[in-house]
């Protein structure tokens, strides 16, 4: 299928409407789902809220997902506090989808900073996630990483970023990951001193759940993109380096938009 391209914060309609043409309904652990396979879009720079009439997009809450990634802990539950889904896959007292355990670990932020600082065309500043750790593989799992890895690469002066997901849906998922994900290229980037480039997602499947075509139906209907009223403010390089310590200061720029909930 041809890739989506981004453009403006409104393209992003032209997911739903790929997924109502070209959906095809199939059954993943007995759930009808409308899927997509193997699709790819390219977002431009700071494109990040799918904030359509009908989503009810909850800010408050991404930003406390966005600083839990942050603080990088599986063991920290307490997301689950905010939205119930969370407590129900809770397992061996850890949540694997808590990514910022990968992407402020071992092999996060900052080995992609020294492999980028030490050849700006490498291909190999890569994050893993999915496969990484044996929960993972456990077939009982109610919680393994959507995402497999994110790839960084400096090209034409600029920072693009791919996610590459094994499956993401386009109201909870996306609504958040886009975000998160746009949050993490911004990071980087900062921390190199270089611009923002593209976000590219590509995903094995991509889809929405049958318990919630009423939502999704009502965004194709109204086909309204609301405005953010409190967009999250640039990071810059002091504060890049502290949050990809896992350091969330409430007096710099990010952080206090963050702790603004």
């Amino acid at each position: 299928m041809e890739t989506i391209h981004i453009n403006l914060p409104e393209d992003l309609y032209k997911l739903y409407a790929v997924l109502k043409v070209a959906g095809h309904w199939v059954q993943p652990r007995g759930e009808r789902t409308l899927e997509v396979e193997n699709f790819s879009y390219i977002c431009q720079p700071y494109i990040r809220y799918n904030n359509f009439t009908g989503r009810n997009f909850n800010l408050k809450y991404l930003k406390r997902e966005m600083a839990w990634y942050i603080k990088a802990d599986p063991t920290d539950l307490s997301i689950a506090e905010h939205a119930s889904q969370w407590g129900k896959i809770i397992a061996n007292g850890k949540l694997n989808s808590n990514y910022g355990s990968y992407w402020f670990g071992r092999y996060g932020v900052e080995n992609i900073v020294a492999i980028l600082q030490q050849d700006p065309m490498s291909r190999r500043a890569v994050i893993p996630m999915y496969g990484t750790d044996i929960d993972h593989m456990d077939l009982e799992a109610k919680d393994v990483p959507c995402t497999i890895a994110i790839e960084f690469r400096i090209r034409h002066g600029a920072l693009n970023v791919r996610a590459i997901m094994r499956s993401q849906d386009i109201l909870w998922g996306m609504t958040n990951d886009l975000p998160t994900f746009s949050f993490l290229q911004e990071i980087v980037a900062a921390r190199l001193k270089v611009p923002m480039g593209t976000l590219t997602v590509a995903v094995g499947s991509f889809h929405v759940y049958e318990s919630r075509m009423d939502m999704f139906n009502n965004i194709i209907i109204a086909h309204t993109l609301t405005q953010v009223s409190d967009p999250a403010p640039r990071i810059e390089h002091e504060e890049a380096l502290l949050l990809s310590n896992k350091t969330i200061n409430p007096n710099m720029a990010f952080g206090k938009w963050l702790m603004n909930i």
